[in-house]
């Protein structure tokens, strides 16, 4: 599943649905944070960590950022998120058959 976010906070909704999907899925889920969505991470790090760090072995949570994005707006992003280009972006979607859009 890829879930992007496009906006710097999320709402309690967003955060159960991500959270929702990360608990019940078996697939990897992606999650790439797009437009202003690269400030989300550090906005909303406490819930972002939680994620990363939800005490199993190998999480299918993986974070990613558009490194155009976060460079044009001077965003500061966390070690553990991946910086990816546009194109790789095209890639994810193209592999991921279900999309969520937070915004």
């Amino acid at each position: 599943m890829l879930i992007t976010i496009s906006t710097p906070t999320l709402s309690i909704a967003d955060k159960q649905l991500i959270t929702t999907a990360v608990k019940q899925s078996g697939a990897d889920i992606s999650v790439v944070c797009v437009s202003d969505g690269v400030y989300a991470p550090t906005i909303e790090s406490a819930f972002i960590e939680k994620l990363t760090n939800s005490g199993k072995e190998e999480s299918p949570f993986s974070l990613a950022f558009v490194d155009s994005d976060a460079s044009s707006r001077g965003a500061k992003l966390p070690d553990y998120a991946s910086p990816i280009t546009p194109r790789e972006l095209a890639a994810l979607s193209a592999k991921h058959i279900h999309w969520i859009t937070l915004s």
